[in-house]
């Protein structure tokens, strides 16, 4: 949930004065990335379907919410980062990481005695 409130400021907070780290594609990229990662992690994969859709979601929220907002804009492009950050993300997913969390428990819960 933190990542989740990490990306919500970062999109609807007001651009902070001078140099930018990322290109905004690509820290949107990055954002749904780390999203989709971090969920496929604790979930099922099976459910991997519905968290991509939940994110897509919140893509499409927060561009609505940066419409209405005086000092950020909605851009499709925004919303095709996000997706492309959901499959790469998802593809990680499949090939590496589904269970990343898992196996980070299974070292903290390793008995060293």
């Amino acid at each position: 949930m933190c990542l989740i409130g990490l990306v919500l400021y970062m999109t609807l907070m007001p651009d902070v004065p001078g140099p930018t780290l990322l290109n905004d594609k690509l820290a949107h990229g990055i954002a749904f990335m780390a999203l989709m990662v971090w969920f496929s992690g604790i979930i099922e994969m099976r459910f991997a379907p519905l968290v991509a859709v939940a994110l897509l979601c919140l893509g499409v929220l927060i561009e609505l919410a940066q419409q209405q907002l005086s000092y950020r804009s909605a851009e499709l492009a925004d919303g095709l980062a996000d997706m492309a950050g959901i499959v790469a993300g998802w593809s990680l997913a499949v090939i590496r990481l589904q269970h990343w969390a898992k196996w980070i428990e299974s070292l903290i819960a390793t008995d060293h005695s």
